[in-house]
């Protein structure tokens, strides 16, 4: 072995004959192929994992052997890979600082007071890396889980299961069909005072039901549950359970349930509350109904069932992929390949035992850290909305707790770790030409820069061709596709009801002429109506002179004509109804719509314009900027640009339900060249706008800045 199997401190404990104290007691568990073991204290619920070498040293511990001995039965048992000294003397500290070992030397109540103030500074300081999850212990629900289990027994089985899998498949239908109208809500109620103030109300009781299938689930499959309590999360009450008593259940199908039975929980209340809220009229019930939509099923989404962050869903991850401790393994793991293969320890733990689990611990720590980065600015920013103080103060104790204090930490080890004491050049080297290609690759090296935006096909409104009357189509008069010059018939339609309305309107001027000849000199006052009725009737001649010219549909500009259809004859259209275009330049237009954080950049710096047709994105055509409109707006030019419709631009809807952008949007034109092909009018395009290079840390500049001014208005 490269490490060397004695120790010069082995003297001090060889003679020592410990024992486990009474409240360990040891589980067995299998990973990967791999046997675990796992060391409760039962007195204050906390368990420590023990590899089988391990495992085997602490059974031995009987207050009658020596360390002396117990090192040589481990190492006879461990054959070609027997413990260290220093590893024994390691698992005697880890074993004496969790108060878990008795010897015959009388206790140190020095110590003793030091290792609980100790233990009080750390649980202080794991509330502070923690802010946003303060726990405050009240009750032991034990014996009364004890009492109740029964009721719920039923639930925990294959049964149980089938019955919730049929209602989140019930609940996840009746959403798909009821989608427009929950956006629509959404968009509406979302963020009002009264919808906020029902999630407040809701959010406690779902969080119960959440933390009561943990305890219920750990109560059935024989766990203890000895702690119920209040915690603070982002500053708003919910109650917990500690159900930790899982950790020993040797089964990892019984800890997964445990583990992900508040999560079932919640996605059976959203469940319920989908399927009430689909067929209840709207009330405080329905308004109720849609607030716990929101918690059981986003909510848990982004926090309970998220497995980057360690709440249940993690837990759940952990135990499926049977990798115990991956979140501390995977952060243990990216320091090993730091240590060897950046700084060359070649002596360094490896913290992976299979190759099959090396990916996943990378890759975990990878993404966990950016996860909790972005969500705890994301919740810091919006607390400082409404409390401007606390979260300003969160956002810099995540920064600290995230970027100082590790950095200060690693200028530490740099400089005064034992273990780099032959190879601490090369780590300083090696940090700092890493520290210099960040520098290099955020802050000076220029990268291309660009706003992609999104915008549909546009036609002026005055090549538009529409029905100037109702009637149906009888016939085009040109052809589709055809070059027509101003004035030149498109088509022709027909309404039998004008001829009807002709006779009755001619036969009526007849009489009225009639009469009016009768009357003007035997009774002028007579007469003098009958004139008026007359010219009455001659205004709706005219209107239907006019509709009967509004059959024959003519181009008001040159250009080609297009019709919207091959079907259109025989058709009944609406006055108004679009029939076709005529358009009048072979270049198409653009509108694109740039959302009011980017309009500048786009105004003040771009170097080209390129647009990619959605049915075509592997063809890049040039384009140019022929119009800008000044001012901002909300609507949008086309409902294909919004989010529900495959757009980018979020919506919400107005008092009137007409569909509004979120942002502000500024609408700009880019004419491009035609693609070939037939071009498809209100189709989606992408518009490329180039900013030339630019390096990533004056983008993240320019990026806070604006949403500190969106936000704060400063």
């Amino acid at each position: 072995m490269a490490q060397s199997l004695f120790s010069s401190s082995w003297y001090r404990v060889s003679g020592l004959q410990p024992r486990l104290r009474g409240q360990a007691r040891i589980h067995r568990q299998r990973f990967r192929r791999r046997i675990w073991y796992v060391l409760e204290d039962q007195q204050n619920g906390k368990f420590h994992r023990l590899s089988s070498a391990a495992n085997l040293a602490v059974a031995l511990m009987d207050g009658r052997r020596s360390m002396e001995q117990i090192w040589d039965m481990v190492g006879q048992k461990a054959g070609d890979d027997p413990p260290t000294q220093d590893e024994m003397i390691l698992l005697l500290s880890q074993l004496h600082a969790a108060d878990l070992l008795q010897t015959e030397l009388p206790p140190d109540f020095t110590e003793l007071a030091e290792r609980s103030a100790k233990t009080a500074r750390s649980n202080v300081m794991s509330r502070l890396k923690n802010p946003l999850a303060l726990r405050m212990p009240l009750w032991d629900p034990d014996r009364f889980l004890e009492a109740t289990a029964w009721l719920v027994r039923p639930i925990f089985t294959v049964y149980g299961l089938l019955a919730w899998i049929a209602l989140v498949i019930s609940g996840l239908v009746v959403v798909a069909l009821n989608w427009g109208a929950l956006q629509a809500a959404a968009g509406g109620q979302l963020m009002s005072a009264g919808n906020l103030a029902m999630i407040a109300l809701a959010y406690p009781v779902v969080k119960a039901l959440h933390e009561a299938g943990h305890a219920y689930a750990a109560k059935v499959f024989g766990g203890h549950v000895h702690e119920f309590g209040l915690m603070l999360l982002i500053l708003v009450p919910a109650p917990y359970v500690d159900a930790t008593a899982a950790t020993a259940f040797a089964s990892k199908w019984q800890r997964i349930v445990v583990s992900g039975a508040g999560i079932m929980v919640e996605f059976g209340l959203a469940a319920l509350a989908a399927i009430f809220w689909a067929s209840a009229e709207p009330g405080l019930a329905r308004e109720i109904a849609f607030s716990v939509m929101l918690i059981g099923g986003v909510s848990t989404l982004l926090f309970n069932g998220n497995p980057l962050l360690r709440f249940d869903g993690y837990y759940v991850f952990m135990d499926w992929l049977e990798i115990p401790n991956l979140a501390t393994r995977a952060n243990r793991y990216v320091g090993y390949l730091v240590q060897r293969y950046a700084f060359g320890l070649t002596q360094t733990e490896n913290p992976s035992h299979e190759p099959s689990e090396r990916v996943w611990l990378f890759f975990y720590a990878i993404l966990a850290f950016i996860y909790r980065i972005v969500l705890s600015l994301g919740i810091a920013l919006l607390i400082a909305t409404q409390l401007f103080f606390i979260g300003v103060l969160l956002a810099i104790l995540t920064l600290s707790t995230t970027f100082v204090i590790p950095a200060a930490k690693m200028l530490g080890y740099l400089f005064s770790s034992p273990a780099l004491h032959n190879k601490r050049r090369r780590a300083l080297t090696v940090s700092g030409a890493a520290l210099a290609l960040c520098v290099i690759l955020v802050g000076l090296l220029p990268l291309p820069y660009a706003t992609v935006a999104q915008g549909v096909v546009w036609l002026p409104g005055e090549d538009e061709v529409r029905a100037g009357t109702a009637g149906i189509v009888t016939e085009f008069m040109a052809a589709d596709g055809a070059s027509v010059a101003a004035g030149a018939p498109l088509l022709q339609l027909e309404d039998a009801g004008i001829a009807a309305r002709r006779a009755v309107i001619d036969a009526r001027l007849a009489e009225l002429s009639l009469r009016y000849e009768a009357l003007q000199f035997t009774d002028r006052v007579q007469a003098a109506e009958t004139l008026q009725q007359r010219d009455h009737v001659e205004a709706q001649r005219r209107d239907l002179d006019t509709r009967e010219a509004a059959l024959l549909v003519a181009a008001r500009a040159g250009g080609r004509f297009i019709a919207v259809g091959p079907n259109l004859v025989g058709r009944y259209v609406r006055q108004g109804e679009l029939l076709g275009y005529v358009v009048s330049s072979e270049d198409p237009i653009i509108r694109v719509v740039i959302p009011q954080s980017e309009v500048d950049l786009v105004r003040a710096r771009t170097d080209g314009v390129e647009v990619r047709y959605s049915f075509d994105p592997g063809t890049a055509l040039p384009g140019s900027v022929t119009r800008e409109v000044p001012t901002g707006q909300n609507d949008l030019p086309s409902l294909a640009l919004a989010a529900r419709a495959g757009g980018d631009i979020a919506v919400t809807h107005s008092a009137d339900g007409t569909p509004v952008a979120l942002e502000r949007l500024f609408v700009i034109d880019v004419t491009t060249k035609r693609p070939e092909g037939l071009l498809a009018y209100g189709a989606r395009a992408y518009v490329r706008f180039d900013h030339g290079a630019e390096p990533v840390y004056q983008r993240l500049q320019r990026a806070v800045r604006q949403t500190l001014l969106r936000v704060f208005g400063a």
